[in-house]
């Protein structure tokens, strides 16, 4: 039996999946599941990098002990965050989360010198605050690229330490607005702008490449050895991959963020998909993803964090039936909601500030968020369908957030479109198919 492993890291959760094929059919199993999340350190936000190393340690260990050996491994994690290396490849100061603040200064310094419509023009890709390009700005304001040698995005950088070869996967290095808008090599003029070349970056490479195996020492705790292959790295890429999703379909990626888009032969870089705040991602060579990032699931899950008692989703979703008599919603994808300290309070103040009686309690709080992600959602399919010129009769949810049986029902209902669920595990799957394609 040929087992290959899909190393999913998402923003609050990982998973080791193993996959294997019976009779023409592949066949995931979860053998593996870790914790994932911000840290505060000081002001800022970070990663924690060793623990996201012994996870992925524990979780080679269990394929050992299952005695479910992979063949190959490849690795994905949510977009634009990454890793400056030095000439002994030690890194350079912590991993910055795109969830820390401080981009709003460095985009507001950086724009002094650059629009973000002519960023827009020359990438394809929404100058969000989070980007990288905005990241690595604040690194040059800071001085970080003292003894700069190399930087890599996430998940190779991981591939890296599992492999000890450098190299940026093109799926995860188009979600940082410093590619040219083919998605094929770096922009020289933005490089120049953040006072850095492109021989500072790891090769560009596709997905489906072999890398190496696992370098020794890794090998010498786990005692086996296998391939390591470039998956789609990001997770949206694998994802939209794994759940086959096609040009004549609206997908929504359903986790801590919703990724909303459609698969489409080339960029859109009009200014009507800027003001509508799309973005163009590469899937591979003959796709691109044409989408926008609303907040998701992260809307629930930190409400949830400040509770004296945090509750399960079975039961936030029975409370969130229970205040359904409440009708207002807020914009979910404004990016007061990307990282505020208290959640709840900060849905509140949205409807107070607009002179709107805000949810009374949880219930309607919880149904407030659903219903928001819903409009939201309405919203993103009426700009999909005129700005492509193209009437979308299904959604396909993919990803954790496609079990929310109330999500899926008021996104059906309000975006009056067939809704199609699953697979949940499609990040995985997609993964798992770059490795063998």
């Amino acid at each position: 039996m040929k087992y290959y492993l899909a190393i999913d890291i998402g923003a609050s959760s990982g998973r080791h999946v193993l996959g294997h094929y019976e009779n023409n059919e592949l066949i995931t199993e979860v053998v593996y599941r870790f914790k994932n999340g911000v840290l505060k350190k000081g002001k800022h936000l970070i990663w924690d990098i060793n623990n996201l190393k012994k996870e992925i340690i524990n979780g080679l260990l269990e394929c050992k002990k299952l005695g479910k050996i992979p063949v190959s491994i490849g690795i994905d994690t949510f977009g634009v965050d990454y890793v400056l290396l030095d000439k002994n490849n030690r890194r350079l100061g912590d991993v910055y989360s795109y969830r820390d603040d401080r981009t709003l200064k460095s985009k507001e310094e950086l724009n002094k010198l650059i629009s973000d419509y002519k960023l827009y023009k020359l990438t394809g890709i929404q100058p969000h605050t989070f980007n990288t390009i905005f990241q690595l700005y604040d690194d040059y304001l800071m001085n970080r690229f003292n003894n700069l040698d190399c930087i890599m995005f996430l998940p190779s950088y991981l591939v890296f330490w599992l492999t000890g070869i450098k190299s940026n996967e093109l799926s995860i290095a188009s979600t940082s607005g410093l590619l040219d808008n083919n998605h094929q090599e770096f922009n020289e003029d933005i490089l120049n702008l953040l006072h850095l070349d492109k021989n500072k970056f790891a090769p560009l490479m596709q997905s489906g490449s072999y890398i190496g195996n696992i370098k020794k020492s890794i090998k010498n705790i786990i005692k086996f050895d296998a391939k390591v292959v470039l998956s789609l790295e990001h997770d949206t890429g694998s994802a939209v991959r794994g759940a086959l999703c096609n040009n004549d379909e609206i997908f929504i990626s359903s986790g801590t963020r919703s990724l909303i888009g459609v698969v489409n032969r080339t960029n859109i870089i009009t200014k009507e998909a800027f003001c509508s705040y799309f973005t163009n991602e590469i899937n591979d060579l003959t796709n691109v993803r044409f989408l926008k990032n609303i907040m998701g699931m992260w809307l629930i899950s930190e409400t949830n964090r400040i509770q004296k008692n945090p509750f399960s989703i079975k039961e936030i979703v029975a409370m969130a039936y229970d205040g359904m008599n409440y009708k207002e919603v807020f914009n979910a994808s404004d990016d007061r909601f990307l990282s505020p300290l208290n959640m709840e309070d900060e849905i509140k103040n949205y409807f107070i500030e607009k002179k709107i009686n805000p949810p009374q309690n949880l219930n309607e709080l919880f149904f407030c968020i659903y219903n928001s992600l819903a409009h939201a959602y309405k919203n993103a399919c009426d700009d999909i369908e005129t700005i492509n010129k193209k009437e979308y009769k299904t959604i396909i949810i993919f990803g954790g957030g496609c079990q929310n049986t109330l999500l899926n029902k008021l996104t059906e209902k309000i975006c009056k479109k067939k809704v199609i669920c699953g697979p949940v595990e499609a990040t995985a799957i997609g993964n798992i198919l770059s490795q063998i394609s």
